[in-house]
């Protein structure tokens, strides 16, 4: 009778850490969903790798759960949200770099055509004038 009714608080005990873990991973997901939100179009790099390491660490915990397909229906909202704020911010980051590259092959043609001009750089091409 002590050993059945061990086991049965066992099993219980392991049901609810089970529920807990869960409902913890859920809410570590919402909160790294609300920090982005509120944090992310400011990030630098640091913060970034930072967020994706949070991320990843999330996805680790979130293996280890046997989520109900409510849960997991959340759950990929949640990570569509993280992608989302993620491609943002790449997007962002490489527009600009586009943008100073752009800027910077502009400002040497400005440099070149100063210095060569027009004429002589027809006649390094050996190029006739019509």
């Amino acid at each position: 009778m002590k050993v059945t009714r061990i086991i049965h608080i066992i099993i219980l005990l392991l049901l609810l850490c089970s529920c807990n873990r869960e409902e913890s991973t859920l809410s570590d997901y919402r909160s790294l969903v609300n920090e982005l939100k509120t944090n992310s179009s400011n990030y630098d790099e640091e913060e970034w790798r930072n967020a994706i390491a949070k991320f990843e660490k999330i996805e680790k915990k979130a293996e280890k759960c046997d989520f109900s397909p409510k849960e997991r229906k959340e759950i990929n909202k949640l990570r569509g949200q993280c992608a989302a704020y993620m491609l943002k911010a790449i997007t962002k980051q490489a527009t600009t770099q586009i943008k100073d590259a752009m800027e910077g092959i502009s400002d040497m043609a400005e440099g070149f055509n100063e210095v060569l001009g027009e004429d002589d750089i027809e006649e390094l091409l050996d190029i006739e004038k019509e």
